[in-house]
């Protein structure tokens, strides 16, 4: 929804644009912490399968428990009320949407807005290749994962060229969503190696234990990152006026 709005930010004008986009991400709020706790007990299955985890011992299914655990307890915290208000936003949203008169939606010219995308995943791409943290993989994500869906939401069902674009851009949010979601596993495998009743209760095979544990995850975030920058390279290696000028000619097409 946010990306679809960045789409039409021209029919409303920057200061109705981001009062409807701060509406949406509020409105998903309530989810977030939801979403985080159910993708780290996946994140680590999807990791011992992929490195074999077969000698993980007592920590990793200890690990295990305490993320399931974690996901009941966001999930009891999930509020009706809460989705109920967010409904609410949404629907209201939805209306004042649907209420744009026909001569601004008229200013809506989506190569437009999928450059001003580009050109943020673009200099996003710029800021990691100087240095790789974590915040600067997780903005990359964000812009990389809202270009891939305002190419959807434009994307000509009978184009075979256009869906091979759309689905590179989406490999590429891909790789760097798996890539973030290791990041807050790492944190999480840190945070309670040092919980007090932790398995094993050999304090120093316990250590080892998480420190081998948090060495795969690098080893599969550096290969994850390394598939990113290649992909990410040859995605963004075009300057944003000649692709959004590409973008106009095909559409207008």
């Amino acid at each position: 929804m946010r990306a679809a709005l960045r789409l039409l930010r021209p029919c409303m004008g920057p200061g109705v644009y981001h009062r409807e986009n701060a509406e949406v991400r509020d409105a998903a709020r309530p989810l977030t912490p939801m979403r985080d706790a159910a993708i780290l007990p996946q994140a680590l299955r999807q990791l011992q399968a992929r490195t074999d985890g077969k000698n993980d011992g007592a920590f990793a299914r200890y690990l295990y428990g305490v993320l399931r655990q974690e996901q009941r307890a966001a999930r009891r915290q999930l509020r009706p009320g809460e989705l109920r208000a967010a409904v609410r936003r949404l629907r209201a949203l939805k209306r004042r949407i649907e209420g744009l008169p026909a001569s601004r939606l008229d200013r809506a010219v989506p190569s437009s807005g999928l450059k001003r995308t580009y050109k943020s995943g673009r200099n996003a791409l710029a800021s990691v290749t100087l240095q790789a943290t974590d915040e600067h993989l997780h903005e990359w994500r964000k812009q990389v994962t809202y270009l891939a869906n305002q190419l959807e939401c434009i994307s000509p069902p009978d184009s075979k060229r256009f869906a091979a674009r759309l689905e590179r851009f989406r490999r590429l949010a891909r790789h760097l969503g798996d890539d973030h979601d290791l990041a807050v596993l790492n944190r999480k495998i840190l945070q309670i190696s040092k919980l007090p009743n932790a398995a094993p209760a050999n304090a120093v095979r316990q250590y080892q234990a998480a420190q081998e544990l948090a060495s795969r995850v690098a080893r599969r975030r550096e290969a994850l990152q390394s598939k990113a920058f290649r992909l990410g390279q040859r995605l963004y290696a075009r300057r944003p006026r000649r692709i959004a000028a590409s973008w106009s000619q095909f559409l207008s097409a």
